[in-house]
């Protein structure tokens, strides 16, 4: 109740009008109900990063499951659109949560998320390798994930323009060969 409260109040009012008395009162608690969950703003939206970043990589996780026998083109597809889902479903709270990641010290939950986003990645690449360069498997399903994530966050031109973008630069990055036919 209380992060669905904090999720609406930044989503409406971004952090400008982000705080812990306006997120009880639309979660219609009482302030120090509050703290007794979160200790104080900074652990709100702390709680809101974790909860949005555990909820991208099930989305990823999903995506690559449902797609691993799918054409590679469309897997990539599939899994850039949650990426732009991700960013621009609600813009105001992603920038929101983007600029707090940079703020707060989030770097243990970001770099599981990565961890969980890139395996993901990296077990799509190994179900098409036979149609992509041989790279460094090492690091491509990282330099993938870099790729989307840069573009998408480049916005804000049309989704359809920063997937087509976004699915050219990872086929290109993979060198990434039709398979014939």
């Amino acid at each position: 109740m209380i992060l669905e409260a904090a999720t609406r109040v930044l989503a409406k009012e971004s952090l400008a009008g982000f705080n812990t008395n306006r997120v009880a009162q639309i979660a219609g608690v009482s302030v120090g109900s509050l703290y007794q969950y979160f200790p104080n703003k900074d652990a709100l939206v702390a709680a809101l990063i974790e909860r949005t970043q555990v909820s991208l990589s099930q989305q990823i996780e999903q995506c690559v499951l449902d797609h691993l026998s799918a054409p590679f083109e469309s897997a990539i597809g599939a899994l850039v659109d949650v990426a732009i889902e991700h960013q621009f479903s609600n813009p105001v709270l992603a920038a929101a949560l983007d600029h707090e990641e940079r703020r707060l010290p989030m770097q243990p939950t970001l770099e599981q998320s990565l961890r969980v986003l890139v395996g993901s990645v990296a077990r799509l690449l190994d179900s098409h390798c036979q149609n992509i360069a041989p790279l460094s498997h090492e690091h491509a399903p990282a330099d993938c994930v870099a790729i989307v994530k840069a573009i998408v966050e480049s916005g804000p031109a049309g989704t359809a323009s920063i997937k087509a973008r976004a699915i050219r630069a990872v086929l290109g990055y993979l060198n990434y060969q039709r398979p014939n036919t």
